[in-house]
């Protein structure tokens, strides 16, 4: 959540809702998402297709982490697209939108042949540029929200009651990829630009222990009630 006056209906962590709007504004219908059960249990892992190009990971926005988050971006200057041409990050401005801002994370550093040709997100990312500045991107993304109509095609999608784009909500939405430079990247629109977690080993990021560990930070530092509140997603190839 931001406190910008713009907000829409936040996003269900669900496969089918992501997956849908994925391939909506352009994602290649060879890609798809899935629910992801265990980061270490080899049988569970078995049920996911290769390679896993990213994780979106839904945790609680408790005051432990609230508290980390700003100490550690205290110590940042302001990001200005120093990294474009090795990851591509989008500040985050649009309240409740942190699970568009998680999909764009995960289709802007995809292969490009995974993008569909002329698609509304090929046609948004032929607008993002080094020399823009973060508030020109931001405006860019706030534009292709307006084309997706988030509350009015997806909002109300899910197994769950949707609250209404203004409540204010205590989940948050955020990405792991790897980047065009090998680096393992944490993208989350509320922080201060995007956060390298060290150089590559795998194919696969489901099998990255510095991604895995990061996420099991996560988990471990949250009390026992906000633990059942963690959720993750992988993009990787369908089943159809």
């Amino acid at each position: 959540m931001t406190s910008d006056s713009k907000s829409v209906i936040p996003l269900e962590s669900n496969p089918a809702i992501f997956s849908e709007l994925g391939h909506t504004i352009g994602l290649s219908p060879v890609l798809e998402f899935h629910d992801v059960y265990s980061l270490t249990e080899p049988d569970l892992l078995a049920l996911l297709p290769n390679p896993v190009y990213a994780l979106i990971l839904l945790f609680p926005l408790t005051p432990d982490y609230e508290n980390l988050r700003h100490q550690q971006d205290s110590k940042k200057s302001d990001y200005n697209n120093e990294l474009f041409e090795q990851i591509k990050w989008f500040k985050q401005t649009i309240g409740n939108g942190c699970g568009l801002y998680a999909l764009l994370h995960a289709l802007s550093n995809l292969p490009k042949e995974l993008i569909i040709h002329n698609s509304l997100f090929a046609n948004f990312m032929g607008q993002i540029n080094k020399q823009l500045s973060l508030q020109e991107t931001t405006i860019l993304v706030e534009n292709l929200e307006n084309s997706i109509k988030l509350n009015e095609n997806f909002g109300e999608k899910g197994q769950t009651e949707a609250p209404s784009a203004d409540t204010v909500v205590d989940l948050h939405f955020i990405t792991f990829v790897k980047g065009n430079d090998e680096h393992l990247y944490e993208l989350d629109g509320r922080r201060k630009g995007p956060i390298d977690l060290g150089i590559s080993n795998q194919d696969s990021i489901i099998n990255e222990s510095n991604v895995i560990d990061k996420i099991q930070f996560y988990m471990n530092n949250a009390d026992e009630a906000n633990r059942i509140k963690f959720n993750i997603m992988a993009i990787a190839p369908s089943f159809d």
